[in-house]
């Protein structure tokens, strides 16, 4: 997948040299989650047999709740960003 926004600091560019180099683990622990871009590359071949466990942290806690959100409905977020936004909201 690829990251649904950019971000400053984004890992976008790297994410799939990243996964070459860490290669299917077990547990793997996204720091600066940010757009989440290196866990979204993570391959598909990676999914496959046993079971993966995948953290993501962020300092931030608007974007871990970005992705809270995400999770739980990502039709009612996707309704809620196809919308102008302003800085009120």
């Amino acid at each position: 997948l690829k990251a649904p926004f950019p971000y400053p600091g984004g890992k976008s560019r790297i994410a799939d040299h990243v996964w070459s180099r860490l290669g299917n683990v077990d547990n793997y622990v996204e720091p600066f989650a940010g757009s989440l871009a290196v866990l979204m590359r993570r391959p598909a071949a990676h999914f496959r047999g046993s079971h993966r466990t995948e953290t993501a942290n962020d300092k931030n806690h608007f974007i871990a709740n970005f992705w809270r959100a995400v999770a739980a409905d990502p039709e009612k977020v996707a309704g809620y960003a196809d919308w102008p936004v302003t800085e009120v909201d």
